[in-house]
């Protein structure tokens, strides 16, 4: 068992949550305050909705990793607040579009904007707070940052476009997963951690490092939430169990079990469910026990691990104290559901 591992059995929930924020829980208040004044002084439609994309922007944890990286450098105190606000209301617009696509009813257990409205009305919300996010960052004058957000959200929305070309594609690699996964979702996490370190005033070496920290924290982060949708309950997700599988998306875990089962009629079994996308509850069952029996499951977890005791590694290069400790407890935290 490694380290990582033994401390993630540790963690526990949100009161982990706190902790690894609690460095920087004067500045999420901030932030809070700077994306409640964000939707009051934007269109009138975003103020009516504004406190309902509040209750499901989550729990911070982007803007979390670049507050703590910011603090091991020179930044400014509001300059990093701002430019947490920034990531957090850039992910906020792709989870408004990611509803959309998808035609998902429900998020965090609240009815998302395309329920509320309709596709058209979520797609340029999204739309609005992408680019309105982007006018703030210009006429705050942070230049560094503006090549960073702006190739972020470029990769995202190639991302939503390969999403879009493998969708219930049974063929696809784990390699064509993991270059999904790194434009889609993988890189705001980077992004994140390299806007902390560009502010922290961090050599160009350690900039990379910090930027290597956030991408492989994102990729642990994504996988674990796709083995999720396979064991977690609904009130974990927020959504319902298997929507992935419902919605056409292809994750590690039925990857590897369509690489790995051993009878060809539970390959044609899963094949079969993945294209129609709807699954009756004996089908659910049958389907998690072939994922169990061909070591899926398992073998999803420890990818996670992996990418979780990489992203440690990363930090090594930053001095040991609280802000370090907490971003090794922002990595177990992004993990530790598998337990």
């Amino acid at each position: 068992m490694s380290n990582l591992e033994s401390f993630v059995r540790s963690v526990q929930s949100d009161s982990d949550l706190r902790e690894f924020q609690d460095p920087v829980a004067g500045e999420l208040e901030d932030l809070q305050r700077s994306m409640a004044d964000f939707f009051q002084n934007s269109l009138a439609l975003l103020q009516g909705v504004g406190s309902y994309l509040l209750g499901v922007r989550g729990k911070m944890f982007r803007p979390t990793v670049l507050l703590l990286i910011s603090k091991m450098g020179t930044s400014k105190r509001d300059d990093a607040i701002f430019a947490a606000t920034v990531v957090e209301l850039i992910h906020l617009a792709t989870l408004i579009h990611d509803d959309t696509i998808d035609r998902s009813a429900v998020r965090r257990g609240l009815p998302t904007l395309n329920a509320m409205f309709n596709d058209q009305v979520a797609t340029i919300l999204g739309d609005y707070i992408y680019t309105k996010a982007f006018c703030e960052l210009i006429d705050r004058d942070m230049p560094r940052l503006v090549p960073v957000i702006a190739k972020t959200t470029h990769r995202m929305t190639a991302g939503e476009v390969l999403a879009i070309e493998q969708k219930r594609a049974v063929t696809l690699s784990e390699k064509d997963y993991f270059h999904l996964l790194d434009e889609k979702t993988a890189s705001l996490m980077g992004a994140a951690a390299r806007s902390g370190a560009i502010l922290a005033g961090m050599d160009d070496d350690a900039v990379e490092e910090m930027t290597q920290f956030g991408e492989n924290l994102g990729r642990a982060y994504q996988v674990t939430d796709d083995l999720f949708d396979y064991i977690g309950t609904e009130g974990q997700l927020g959504k319902g169990v298997g929507s992935d599988l419902s919605a056409g998306k292809i994750t590690l875990p039925l990857i590897h079990a369509l690489q790995n089962v051993t009878h060809t009629s539970e390959r044609e079994f899963l094949q079969e469910i993945t294209k129609r996308g709807k699954f009756d509850e004996a089908e659910w069952n049958e389907l998690l026990g072939i994922l169990r029996s061909c070591g899926a499951l398992e073998y999803t977890r420890d990818t996670a691990l992996g990418l979780a005791d990489t992203a440690v590694d990363r930090l090594r290069i930053l001095p040991e104290g609280v802000y370090r400790d907490s971003l090794e407890k922002a990595v177990a935290y992004a993990v530790q559901r598998i337990h």
